[in-house]
This record gives structure tokens, sequence and C-alpha cells, in this order.
């Protein structure tokens, strides 16, 4: 049985891996009520850490210019951050259209650069003028079940527009292959990884050795996750960040993540 503040800390983590959840499905997962799910996404939500939905939750991308304490202790924010000191102001990156990469364009406010991608949605996300990045977004035919532009375009868009970063955020890892659920989303992935001049994969260490559907061989790539790695996980260049661990949480109001 967990506790709350491992089932807490347990809906976060998935929230940051699929964007939504659906509280039925999540109770199962946990063999706890409905009641006792609504609680801990009641809690979550006060704290601004998801934004509840019918039947559910999903990921609430934190604002950083609020310098919220909160913040300071969410390990995708920590992980944005120590990808941004990598990347030079004026770099060319393409950035997986995912919620973590919308954390990572908050965190390189400082330092315009320009994001390729291949989601009308992702662009929209990065086009408030309080952000200063150029947005090059991929034209064409737009898979409506991915909400990706056609991944045949890829190669001749990356290939036109070398990027000097691949940030990628798949759904799993090993030390030679990426993998994602998403057969479209991992093809523009491995296309970025093939072009970019330098490869980053920004994960939380649950998704390393773990499964996915579509994957690929990567090149050479730098790594960031935290420090509770499975053991035996071996890359070429890792940097960790603190795991926030499940003794961090308290079960009432001051709830901290």
């Amino acid at each position: 049985m967990y506790m709350a503040q491992e089932r807490r800390q347990y809906i976060l983590r998935l929230l940051e891996q699929r964007g939504r959840i659906r509280s039925a499905q999540l109770a199962a997962e946990l063999n706890v009520t409905d009641e006792t799910i609504r609680t801990d996404l009641v809690a979550l939500q006060k704290k601004g850490l998801l934004r509840r939905t019918h039947g559910g939750a999903e990921y609430c991308v934190p604002d950083l210019t609020a310098n919220s304490e909160h913040n300071k202790q969410r390990a995708d924010v920590a992980m944005a951050e120590a990808v941004a000191e990598r990347i030079p102001a004026g770099s060319c990156l393409y950035a997986d259209p995912c919620p973590f990469c919308r954390i990572l364009a908050q965190a390189l406010a400082d330092k315009p650069c320009t994001f390729l991608t291949c989601s009308p949605q992702f662009a929209l996300h990065l086009a408030p003028k309080a952000l200063p990045h150029e947005l090059l977004c991929c034209g064409g035919r737009l898979n409506k079940d991915a909400k990706l532009f056609d991944e045949r375009a890829a190669e001749s868009f990356l290939r036109a527009n070398r990027p000097h970063f691949a940030v990628l955020r798949p759904q799993a890892l090993t030390a030679t292959h990426a993998a994602y659920y998403s057969a479209p989303q991992a093809h523009w992935a491995a296309a970025a990884a093939q072009y970019a001049q330098e490869c980053i994969i920004a994960i939380p260490a649950a998704s390393l050795y773990t499964n996915a559907q579509h994957s690929f061989t990567l090149p050479p790539f730098h790594l960031i996750t935290e420090d509770n790695l499975p053991p035996g996980f071996s890359a070429k260049s890792i940097r960790t960040i603190p795991y926030i661990s499940a003794e961090l949480f308290t079960t009432g109001d001051d709830f901290v993540f």
C-alpha cells in the first residue's frame, strides 16, 4: 500500500511522462479508491502542480517567472535548467514537442535561441511575446493522430536547418537506444539526433531501461537525469540532479515537491 506522499509523487511522475492521467485508471493501478485519488489531485492542484480535468488531471507547466519555492524543488525544472546551462544564446535546437521542452524554453529566456519544431501546438505554446525565441515550424501534411507534421519531411527539414542541439525526452532509454510510444515522434527524434551537432537527453531515472514500442539507435549523447540510476546503467556523458524522494513529501497542506 502506498503512503499518501508516495502516491502523490507517483502521480506527478506519471504526469511528467504522459501529460494526462485518468482517475479511475490511477485508482486501479494503486489499488485505492476513487475518493483517495480525488483527494490527492485536489491537494496537488492547490500547490499548482497539476490541473484537474473531468475524470482525471493534466500536467501543469510551471511558470518560472513566478520564482516559486515549489518550482525550485521540481525535478523537471531542475533538469530543464541543467539542459539550459549547456545551450549558449543564439543556438538552433530541435526540441521534442512535450511539456518538458516548454519548461526549457522558459529556462532559456535570457538566452534567445531558434527552436525547430514539427508540432503546430508546440509552436503556439512558444509563441508568446514574453519568450524571445525564434520559431521554425515544419509545414506539410499534418498527422492528426500524432498532432505532428508528416515524418517524411523530417530529414529534409532538419538537414536544411541543421540544429546545434537535439533536446529529446523519450519515454524509454538504454545506453544505446531511445524509444517513444508514438512512431511519428520517434521518427522526428531520430532524424534530429542524426543531424544535430550534440544530442541531449533529459528524462527521469524511472524511464531508464523501461520499454516503449518505437526505438532507434542513438549517436553519442549527453544524459541529464536523477541520481537514483538503475544498477548497472551507464552512458559516456551523464549529469545527475538530486532525486526528489518520498521522504521530502508531507501529507498535509504543507505538501512540498
